[in-house]
């Protein structure tokens, strides 16, 4: 067997440009990032030292240059994934005589990594493939190769992605441009011991919520922090699920005027009405992500939580045996008929000039991450969740117990815009809702705060 570049790792500095990563928080890249002690505070803080070293893509025939964030690549800690990518690097290369895959790898720090690959690739120096952030997938469309032919000799058709990744994956010229490949949702986590039917809209949270709460119990709770999750599970799926836009045509911002007004508004309303009459605890606004709420779901006073799907693992490892008593639901909304919901994830993009590396490109990602055996076992060992309908009854994937119901969240999921101004809209509105929450401001003056801030 030829040899290998698999234990060759190219690392990418990143640039100070803020990019704000999938999903926020602990989700199903910050999560693995966390878990490999790679993404640390200090490393976070924009301006910050930077210690990872600038790495070439290899211009060489037959040398595939494939890019991937740490955990998904031949640096995660994970054994087991690092042992499935080395597999099926080596199956390929072994069936794809002359090529070899140059793994590279970007900085742990998403923000950064994603900056610094938009620079490449509008300097044309991008790898041949590299993986992208779901919800900024858009502003790479002019730099990536449309995928359609291959997609169609390989039998993958768009309709198998839920709408959500069809919508990122598919340009403005209706041509696919990249493969979105795992996800997650946000959805209502309750415990049936304590709720045996879950709240469908706010004013049934609010009702459950006060009974809760008269008997001792916290009875709601999300993150309520200055941090990106508390935008992404606490108050997009509200807005949106009530037809408000962040952003228009042109990604300049107008939750602030308008009807988005009107509906911003009454969603910081509803917000500072569970916290006034006793549902949610002030302390959620310590709560920057997801995972602060462990220690809560451990204490057993909790009766419901917005989280994210990561949070089964979580749960099941702090609570065991008592994890039975947690079920699932779609997050309540002030029409109960509403299911919308936020979802992230990553998407592969292919930057190769050259039409010999775009088929080996396309080839390598469907074989490793794709196609129903590549995408059931890397989506198994991970964690994470397909992004195409049918994995879920493949026997490749090895789904948990709430699989089915992701399945269906997803299909009300919605993507975080990817206009340049969303940094900004979404640190003044993580701002808005905290301090509504902590009762230091108005749910007008919140509001009327961020909407300045950002014009």
């Amino acid at each position: 067997m030829k040899k290998s570049r698999l234990t060759t790792f190219t690392v990418l500095a990143g640039v100070t440009v803020l990019f704000t990563a999938c999903g926020g928080g602990l989700n199903e890249a910050a999560e693995d990032m966390e878990n490999e002690n790679s993404n640390n505070e200090e490393e976070n803080n924009l301006g910050g030292e930077e210690n990872d070293s600038e790495g070439e893509v290899v211009e060489e025939p037959g040398v595939l240059n494939w890019q991937a964030i740490p955990p998904y690549s031949l640096q995660a800690t994970d054994e087991e994934r690092v042992e499935y990518l080395e597999s099926a690097i080596s199956e390929w290369e072994e069936e794809n005589e002359g090529m070899e895959v140059n793994p590279m790898v970007t900085t742990s720090n998403i923000s950064e990594g994603m900056a610094r690959l938009q620079e490449q690739a509008s300097q044309g120096r991008a790898p041949d493939v590299a993986m992208i952030d779901s919800y900024i997938f858009p502003r790479f469309y002019d730099y990536l190769q449309p995928l359609d032919p291959f997609m169609e000799e390989a039998g993958l058709t768009i309709d198998d992605f839920f709408p959500f990744a069809q919508e990122v994956m598919t340009g403005p010229d209706g041509n696919v441009y990249g493969i979105q490949f795992t996800t997650d949702v946000r959805n209502l986590y309750y415990n049936t011991e304590l709720v045996p039917e879950p709240p469908e809209s706010w004013e049934e949270v609010l009702e459950i919520g006060q009974e809760l709460s008269e008997d001792g119990y916290d009875a709601f709770m999300f993150p309520g922090g200055t941090d990106e999750p508390t935008v992404n599970t606490s108050l997009w799926p509200y807005f949106w699920a009530q037809g408000g836009e962040l952003v228009d045509e042109d990604g300049e911002p107008v939750f602030g005027e308008g009807e988005n007004r009107e509906i911003m508004l009454e969603t910081l309303e509803y917000l500072e009405e569970l916290v006034d009459s006793g549902v949610t605890p002030t302390r959620v606004t310590t709560y920057g992500n997801e995972a602060d709420l462990n220690a809560e779901i451990a204490g057993g006073n909790l009766g419901m939580f917005i989280g994210g799907n990561w949070q089964v693992a979580q749960m099941r490892e702090i609570l065991g045996d008592d994890a039975d008593k947690w079920d699932v639901a779609p997050i309540p909304h002030k029409d109960p008929e509403d299911q919308t919901t936020l979802a992230g994830g990553w998407v592969w993009g292919i930057f190769a000039e050259d039409e010999e590396k775009q088929q080996a490109a396309f080839d390598f990602i469907t074989h490793t991450f794709v196609e129903d055996e590549g995408m059931g076992e890397w989506a198994t060992i991970g964690g994470y969740l397909p992004t195409r309908e049918s994995l879920y009854d493949s026997e490749h994937y090895e789904g948990g117990e709430f699989s089915d119901e992701f399945s269906e969240f997803l299909n009300h999921a919605e993507m975080r815009p990817a206009a340049e101004s969303y940094t900004s809209i979404s640190a003044e509105l993580s701002n808005a809702v905290s301090s509504v929450l902590s009762g230091s401001s108005s749910p007008e003056d919140a509001l009327d705060d961020a909407w300045e801030s950002v014009q």
